[in-house]
């Protein structure tokens, strides 16, 4: 494929960031981590995000194994290490068939890459990125045959016609296929952004900062506006989907207070953003469920969720 400046740029960036993984990785979860990096980074173009520390794309497993010219089992090993690290989160994502009679097959891999090798939180996928359709067109992709299995197929034809004379498949061969990891891996710009752009460009814990905005509303539509996305924020924050009611009555509550002059905003917002990072570090599997638990120690809850 004749590289455009746009991705040789990306390819360059994905090198320098690979170079500060630990020494202690192996050569092949290093050449995965870099590969994996290219799809993230042109990814962040292609939506617009701004400086964002990881990134959320579909592509298919085998689309990445054979990119790389490796197997399928050398990709899980490295896969592996990468996620031991933190580097990397992925989910396999299954879609129900129309033209199979319903049946349900997989459509790939959802992968989380993080691009701050040497600092920052664990990846970790979203009940969001995981239940979004990232593949809505496979239905016509699978009747059509032209799905990841094909071209597949048609990439190791490729590679067999330019491979020399002795080197089988197996080999760990150096080259990578970035025209077949490309496409099947960034979305575009066409299309409405996988993730949400606003949340991606906005600082580490900014988009639970709505929260302190609700206050200022003015009366009417506005207040009401700014009480939901307050509480979608605390719900994506804190991984808790489905309580989404729950937050809007306890945004509610706290505008109510603070219409009285108790003003608890704040507190919570404290409260939010530790709950969040002790969920992001593995340290609750429920982000929703301590948030609640310390509310409930606090008075808060008696002022504003009992009246």
């Amino acid at each position: 494929m004749l590289l455009t400046n746009v991705v040789n740029d990306s390819v360059t960036a994905a090198e320098v960031l690979a170079e500060r993984l630990p020494e202690t990785l192996s050569g092949t979860a290093k050449r995965v981590y870099q590969a994996l990096l290219i799809p993230a980074i042109e990814n962040a173009k292609e939506r617009g995000y701004v400086n964002p520390s990881r990134v959320t794309f579909h592509c298919p497993a085998e689309i990445i194994s054979t990119s790389l010219g490796i197997s399928r089992m050398s990709l899980w090993r490295a896969v592996q290490v990468l996620r031991a690290e933190g580097l990397v989160d992925n989910r396999a994502q299954k879609a129900r068939l129309s033209c199979r009679g319903g049946a349900v097959r997989n459509t790939g891999s959802v992968w989380q890459i993080r691009l701050t090798p040497n600092h920052g939180s664990r990846c970790k996928l979203s009940y969001e990125e995981l239940r979004h359709v990232w593949r809505p067109g496979f239905n016509d992709e699978v009747r059509q045959g032209r799905g990841s299995h094909a071209a597949v197929k048609a990439a190791r034809a490729r590679h067999a016609l330019a491979r020399p004379s002795g080197v089988t498949y197996k080999s760990n061969s150096q080259e990578l296929d970035l025209e077949l990891l490309l496409k099947h891996s960034v979305d575009s710009k066409k299309h409405t952004p996988s993730v949400d752009s606003l949340v991606c460009n906005k600082p580490k814990n900014a988009v639970l900062e709505v929260l302190l905005d609700v206050s200022s509303a003015r009366r009417g539509q506005d207040t009401v506006q700014r009480v939901d996305l307050a509480a979608q924020a605390l719900a994506t924050a804190l991984a808790d989907h489905a309580s989404v009611n729950f937050y809007r009555r306890l945004v509610w509550g706290l505008l109510r207070a603070s219409q009285r002059g108790t003003d608890y905003f704040s507190t919570v917002y404290q409260m939010a953003v530790r709950a969040k990072v002790d969920y992001r570090e593995s340290w609750s599997k429920k982000g929703g469920a301590v948030f609640c638990s310390r509310l409930k120690e606090t008075r808060i809850w008696d002022e504003v969720m009992k009246t």
